[in-house]
């Protein structure tokens, strides 16, 4: 379990350190680099994948606001992908109730 709390701490100050990166470009502390920003962005996207949302949220949360909207962004993901693979569900079945009703009309 040891090992275990060290990845998540390891990995929790790479988020926040992230963070820092983000919102210090942001809010004008340092100068935007677009490239720069959309780099970390993606590696705060990786991380927070990796990491209990839940707990990431209360440990992070209150202190870095890019790091709830990784998480919202992950959990906005998940559900697309979930709706995604219903639709591709539902089409299937009307096309194939379509199919039989022609085949054998009433």
């Amino acid at each position: 379990m040891h090992a275990s709390s060290a990845r998540l701490s390891s990995k929790r100050l790479y988020i926040a350190d992230l963070a820092e990166r983000l919102e210090a470009m942001e809010s004008g502390r340092t100068a935007m680099s677009a490239v720069a920003y959309r780099l970390f962005a993606r590696r705060m996207n990786d991380a927070v994948a990796a990491y209990p949302a839940a707990l990431l949220a209360a440990q992070l949360g209150r202190d870095w606001p890019s790091v709830v909207h990784a998480i919202e962004q992950q959990r906005f993901a998940a559900g697309d992908a979930v709706v995604r693979g219903r639709t591709r569900r539902v089409v299937a079945e009307a096309k194939a109730l379509v199919e039989r009703l022609t085949r054998h009309p009433r």
